[in-house]
C-alpha cells in the first residue's frame, strides 16, 4: 500500500511539473506573426441562447474587424432564448446585410452548442469556420491574424488566446483567471514546443471541409471542443494555437455559476476517448492523453494527504520534497500570471484552498459519469462586465 502511495504521489507531482513548465514556456511566448487582410473566406457562427447583455457588443466587433467585409459572414443561431437575443440579432441584421439570425426551437439534446453549430455548417459558404461564444470580445485583427495561418494547407484549424475580461469582478471570478490563465499558458506552451493544440470553443477556426468530413460536433459530448479536437489530430490534420489572435471572454463570478460550469467541463474531459487508429504514436498523442485525464490526476492529488503514513522513513523526505517542488513551480507560474493580468499577488497563495475545491468538483464529475448519471449542458450566465482594457495592439 504504501508503495502505492509513493507511486501515485510521484505520478501526480510529475505531471504538475510538466504542465507549469509548458505553462511557463507558454507565458514567455510571444512570436512575430503577419497577417493577410484578404486571404481565406470565413463563416464566423455564434451559437447564442439567453445572450442579450452580451451579444451585440460581439457583433460590433466582428462588424468592425481589419478585414475584407465581402470575404465573411456571420450566422447567430439563437436557440430557445427566453429574453431579447434575438432581437438584439434582428436590430444588427437591419444595418448590415452580411448577418444571419437563425431561431431554432428547444430540443432534446444533451449539447444544444453543438445542435447549433451543426446546423449552421450546413448553411455556411465559407471557407474556415470561425466559432464565437457570445461572450467573446476578440481583437480588430484577429480575422487578418487568423487567414494568415490557413495558408499552410496542413492546418485543419487554429486556436486564439483566450483571457479573462472581467477578471477582477469578485473573489471568484480571480480564482477562476488563475486556472484559466494556468491551463491557457500551458496550451501556449505545448504549441511552442510542437504538441497537442486544443480547441478551446471560442475563438476558434476550422477548415469547413475537415469539419465536414468529421461529421461536424458532437451533439452528445459535454465538451464537443476537445471531442472535435481529438478527432482532427486522430485523422492526420494539425491544430496550430495563435498569440497573436487574442480574444476577452467572461469567467464565473459567483461560486453556483463555478460549480456548475466545472463541473461539465470535468465531466466532459472525463467522457472523452483518444481515438488514434491512424496517427503515430508520438508525443503529440501522448500530450493529448494528459489533458483528456487531467480529472484523473487532479483527483489523484488526495493521495498526498496520505504521505504522513509514510512519516518518519527516508522515502518520505524523496516525495515530500518533490511534492514541495511541484507546489512551489506552481505558486511562482501563479504570481507571475497575477502579474500580467493585475491579479492581487495573495490571490495564488490563496489558490491552494481553491484547489481543493477543484480536486472536489473533478472527483464528483468522474462519479457522475462512472454512475452514468443523466448528462446536461448547462450554459455559463452572463453579466456583461468587463474589468480590463481591450485593446487592439
Amino acid at each position: 500500500m504504501l508503495y502505492v502511495i509513493v507511486i501515485l504521489s510521484s505520478l501526480v507531482s510529475a505531471w504538475s511539473v510538466y504542465n507549469s513548465f509548458l505553462a511557463i514556456v507558454g507565458i514567455r511566448w510571444n512570436p512575430k506573426e503577419y497577417k493577410n487582410p484578404s486571404g481565406v473566406s470565413f463563416s464566423l457562427i455564434i451559437p447564442a441562447k439567453n445572450e442579450e447583455k452580451v451579444l451585440g457588443r460581439l457583433l460590433d466587433r466582428l462588424e468592425n474587424q481589419e478585414y475584407d467585409r465581402s470575404k465573411y459572414e456571420i450566422i447567430v443561431v439563437e436557440d430557445g432564448s427566453t429574453d431579447k437575443t434575438l432581437e438584439v440579432c434582428n436590430s444588427y441584421k437591419l444595418m448590415y446585410d452580411n448577418i444571419s439570425c437563425i431561431h431554432l426551437e428547444s430540443a432534446r439534446v444533451i449539447n444544444g452548442k453543438s445542435r447549433a453549430l451543426n446546423y449552421a455548417l450546413r448553411i455556411a459558404k465559407g471557407e474556415i469556420i470561425g466559432i464565437f461564444d457570445a461572450d467573446t470580445v476578440p481583437r480588430l485583427d484577429t480575422l487578418a491574424y487568423a487567414s494568415a495561418k490557413f495558408e499552410d494547407p496542413k492546418v485543419a484549424g487554429v486556436q486564439g488566446r483566450l483571457v479573462p475580461i472581467n477578471v477582477r469582478e469578485s473573489a471568484i471570478a480571480r480564482f477562476a483567471s488563475l486556472e484559466e490563465l494556468f491551463y491557457e499558458y500551458s496550451i501556449s506552451g505545448r504549441a511552442r514546443l510542437g504538441f497537442f493544440v486544443p480547441l478551446e470553443g471560442t475563438c476558434s477556426f476550422i477548415r469547413k471541409s475537415v469539419l465536414e468530413s468529421l461529421g461536424g460536433w458532437n451533439e452528445s459530448s459535454l465538451t464537443e471542443d476537445l471531442d472535435l479536437s481529438l478527432k482532427i489530430i486522430s485523422s492526420g490534420y494539425k491544430i496550430i494555437y495563435s498569440p497573436s489572435i487574442i480574444a476577452w471572454r467572461e469567467v464565473p463570478v459567483s461560486l453556483r455559476m463555478l460549480i456548475k460550469q466545472r463541473l461539465r467541463w470535468y465531466r466532459g474531459h472525463f467522457e472523452v476517448t483518444l481515438k488514434v487508429e491512424r496517427v503515430k504514436f508520438d508525443w503529440r498523442v501522448i500530450d493529448a492523453i494528459l489533458i483528456v485525464a487531467t480529472p484523473v490526476f487532479m483527483v489523484l492529488n488526495l493521495v498526498n494527504y496520505s504521505l504522513v503514513l509514510l512519516y518518519p522513513s527516508e522515502i518520505y523526505i524523496v516525495v515530500v520534497s518533490l511534492v514541495s517542488f511541484a507546489s512551489l513551480l506552481s505558486l511562482l507560474l501563479g504570481i507571475m500570471i497575477s502579474r500580467k493580468h493585475m491579479i492581487e499577488e495573495f490571490y495564488p497563495i490563496l489558490s491552494f484552498i481553491y484547489m481543493n475545491l477543484v480536486v472536489i468538483l473533478n472527483l464528483i464529475a468522474i462519479s457522475l459519469e462512472l454512475l452514468r448519471m443523466p448528462k446536461k449542458w448547462i450554459k455559463t450566465e452572463r453579466t456583461g462586465n468587463i474589468t480590463v482594457r481591450i485593446h487592439d495592439s
